[in-house]
């Protein structure tokens, strides 16, 4: 029973705490709205940039307390280590910035297979990683041309995906843009998506690594959504 307790209450903490947002924003709204028609006409339009002033510093005071919460609603959940939580985000985060980094590689696919597979014990020669990974993203950012496109990690999200004993497992989606230097920049090119997931034991050793490029209809997806979304700072 605690166990179904504690599943239920982190998968919809997100939900619970992003209603909560919404409705202190909305209560924001009410209240400004009522100051505005209780001035009168001639008065409103004087005071309208100062009520987008106060709701930009309302969405700020939610967002912080919407991270506060998060954090504390954590802490609450049996078993939650969240030391260990921002660790292992730190963690995903390097093994992330390894991966995509070979876009901008002179080596070979091969060769990047070779030293991903030197430097994690995770991955072998059967690891998706190394077999359709590391060769999609090396082919589809120039790489295998000799050095392809630079990446800068504009947004990340990971989160906590399950708890089992002792193993944590988590997921994430990040953002990377390009970094266009000189003339022969492409301005048509677009930001890539990468979605990841990675499990981590007691000690923070990762055990298992799986990600993907997000396909064309992804990415437009994903990038339409981060456009109507405050800006994510990279976690970890």
């Amino acid at each position: 029973m605690k166990k179904e307790i504690k599943d239920k209450l982190r998968q919809h903490a997100g939900k619970i705490l992003l209603g909560g947002a919404g409705a202190l924003l909305a209560l924001s709204v009410v209240t400004l709205g009522a100051s505005l028609l209780s001035d009168g006409p001639a008065s409103s339009d004087t005071q309208a940039d100062v009520v987008v002033h106060k709701l930009k510093g309302n969405l700020g005071d939610v967002q912080s307390k919407l991270a506060t919460q998060h954090i504390a609603l954590l802490v609450q959940l049996p078993g939650m280590d969240i030391e260990r939580v921002n660790r292992d985000r730190a963690t995903g985060r390097s093994l992330l910035l390894s991966l995509t980094d070979s876009s901008a590689s002179t080596r070979t696919v091969k060769e990047q297979q070779v030293l991903l597979d030197a430097r994690y014990a995770f991955l072998d020669h059967k690891s998706r990683v190394l077999t359709e990974f590391v060769p999609e993203w090396m082919t589809a950012t120039g790489a295998t041309k000799g050095a392809g496109t630079t990446y800068t990690l504009a947004d990340l999200d990971i989160g906590v995906s399950r708890v089992q004993g002792l193993n944590y497992s988590y997921t994430g989606v990040a953002r990377l843009d390009l970094v266009r230097i000189g003339p022969d920049q492409n301005s048509a090119a677009k930001s890539e998506f990468t979605v990841f997931a990675y499990s981590t034991s007691q000690d923070g050793t990762v055990t298992s690594l799986d990600t993907y490029r997000a396909s064309s209809k992804t990415r437009d997806a994903l990038a339409a959504a981060s456009e109507e979304q405050p800006s994510l700072q990279p976690t970890g």
